[in-house]
Order: C-alpha cells, then structure tokens, then sequence
C-alpha cells in the first residue's frame, strides 16, 4: 500500500526512517491503526553499534508519535511499529473545510497605485478570517503569552503561516500574502468611509496631520507651547519627588501621565515639522548616550557651564557632598541638577 493514508506529520516521520536505515517502508493500513515495516537485520542487531542506531530510532519514533505509539514488533527479518491514525484535530487547534474564498469578506484598502483586501487576524474575528480565505486551521497557543498561528492554502500549493495580529492581504490577482501589522500600516490604509476596527493605534502621519491642521506649523509658536507644557508639567511632577512610584496615590500618578502627554505630543509634532519621527529621536538621544560612556564630549555642541544649574539658584539651599538639598521654590527635597527650571533665580 501506498503512503497516502499518512499525514503529512507521518510522511515526514518515514522520510526519516527511510533516511537512517536505507530501506523502503511499507504501509499497511486497517481499521483502527497503521503498520510501518522495513527489513532490518535481527530485532537489536548484530553488534553494539547497530544496537545503539535501532535504539536511538526507537526513540525518535516513541517522541514523535507520543500517544498514538501502540507497539514495536519485529518478525521474519522485518522490523514494524504499529500508531494510531493521526487525529483529525489536535486540542490546540480548529480546523474547517476548505471552500472558495468569500470576496465580500475583509476590508478594501489601498496603497499608491495599488488597491488590496486585507484582513488582520485576531482571536475575535476567526470566523471572518476564515470566511476571507476560504479556511484553513488555527493553532492556538499553550502558554498564556503565546500568539495564535493561522495556517491556510494560498491557491498554489502552499500554506502560509499567519501569526496573530498580523495582516492577511489578497491582492487583485487572488494572491494571498502576510505581513506584520507594523509593516502593513505603514503601506496600507482603509479606503473609503468605514467603521473604524477596535483596537486601532492611530497611524504616525494621520497624527502629525491632525497637529498640523489645528496648531499649524510655525517653529516659533510650537516652541512657546513646548515652553507652556513643560512648565505646567513641572508643576505637577514635584509631587512625587522623594517618592517611590507604589507610595504615590492614583491621582497623582495620571496628573503626571496627563500632563506628560501633553509634553510629548508637542514634542512628537515639533519633530514631524521638522521631518523626523519621534522613533529616531530617540535613535539620536541613544547614540549619544552610548557614545559619551567612552567619550563625554561625545556630540556635544554645547559644553556645560559650571555652575549652570541648581546649584547656583538660590532656592536651592542645604545642599550636601552629593547633591542633595531642599528647593525653596517646590517646597520638597530636590537633588541639584545641571539644567536650569523655570524657577531658577541666580544667587547673589
């Protein structure tokens, strides 16, 4: 008999049987189990090492087939193993029969030049997912942080694997692919007025888009509000100061993340007028601070100032050998810093 009533699994089990012991399996299927057999030479060999090879393939079957092992069996110069039929479906996974694609299915979205449906692959939406690729088996994860595997046929004989978030694309030809969702936002975006998908971060551009249209684009003015920010941000934060993050209240701590917001967002946009991203500002401030471990004039086209900071402001008092002192204009504990805040007043 042929090796057709084999999974796939099976197929690459006896592709490796084939391989180590240089014989031809034969399968030999019934009801309730198939028998793998090829001609060996005596059940554990003739010597020490042929023992050690029977018995180390011995092991490999035994890992492989887990449960469905059901014996070993060796007789007229043939070695045999006996297993289960390959389940349907494993636990982890759920499998569909496979139709026609549903071209109604998934969501239109466009690049330049090129229009695309797509759909990403979430734990929520399986069941539109397999109606956009007409099935395929989802493979769910045995550990809590694990992601989620959706495999299916792209129409040539292939499967492709998808792991969760990521993004299903069909494109006008009928060809399916996959690409991250970090990948795919940056070339795709939804045509036309739809609803928007939950759990959607907002793109990058459409951001700085937004910004743009409501606060413009002058340097100047975006300067005074990054000034305006920092100093409400300044304000709240001093709260905290001495204080480890648990022994800080709720109400606090989201003041803080609020006005922070607001810091970082003018920043963000500042940057985006300027033509960068905030990723590769934080690219530079890196590579600076990596450089300056060897070389502390490492980039620095502003040398510091002795005396430029806390310590020569003169609501900074009882500072002691490592910079620590209390900060008359904050009425807390400071530790001096080497930049000047707004409340800074030179001493006399």
């Amino acid at each position: 008999m042929n090796k057709q009533v084999l999974s796939p699994f099976d197929c690459d089990m006896c592709a490796m049987i084939e391989d180590i012991t240089k014989q031809e399996i034969e399968v030999t299927a019934s009801d309730t189990s198939i028998r793998l057999s090829w001609a060996q030479n005596g059940s554990e060999g003739n010597d020490k090492a042929e023992g050690q090879r029977i018995e180390a393939l011995k092991q490999a079957i035994r890992g492989r087939l887990g449960d469905r092992l059901i014996e070993f069996f060796y007789a007229d110069g043939r070695q045999s193993v006996y297993m289960k039929y390959d389940p349907e479906e494993y636990p982890e996974e759920m499998r569909t029969r496979l139709v026609d694609p549903d071209a109604t299915a998934g969501t239109r979205y466009c690049r330049t030049l090129l229009e695309v449906d797509a759909i990403q692959f979430r734990r929520d939406n399986v069941d539109d997912v397999l109606r956009f690729t007409g099935g395929g088996t989802v493979v769910t994860p045995r550990t809590p942080d694990g992601k989620a595997i959706f495999s299916f046929p792209n129409g040539n004989g292939i499967f492709v694997d998808v792991p969760e978030s990521w993004y299903i694309i069909r494109e006008l030809n009928g060809r399916f692919t996959a690409r991250p969702e970090k990948d795919f936002r940056r070339e795709f975006e939804p045509k036309g007025n739809i609803a928007p998908v939950p759990i959607i971060t907002p793109i990058p551009y459409h951001i700085q888009q937004l910004f743009s249209d409501l606060f413009g684009n002058d340097i100047e003015s975006r300067c005074r509000k990054l000034t305006e920010e920092y100093n409400e941000f300044m304000e709240v934060v001093p709260g905290i100061y001495g204080k480890n993050i648990a022994q800080c209240t709720d109400e606090q701590l989201a003041e803080i993340i609020d006005e922070l917001a607001d810091l970082n967002g003018v920043i963000f946009h500042i940057a985006g007028i300027l033509g960068l991203s905030q990723w590769e500002l934080v690219l530079l401030a890196y590579d600076k601070v990596k450089g300056r471990q060897t070389d502390p004039n490492y980039k620095r086209t502003h040398p510091h100032e002795p005396n430029k900071g806390c310590g020569d402001c003169s609501n900074f008092s009882y500072e002691d050998v490592n910079g620590n002192g209390y900060c008359e204009a904050f009425k807390s504990e400071q530790r001096c810093g080497d930049f000047r805040c707004q409340e800074y007043k030179p001493k006399k």
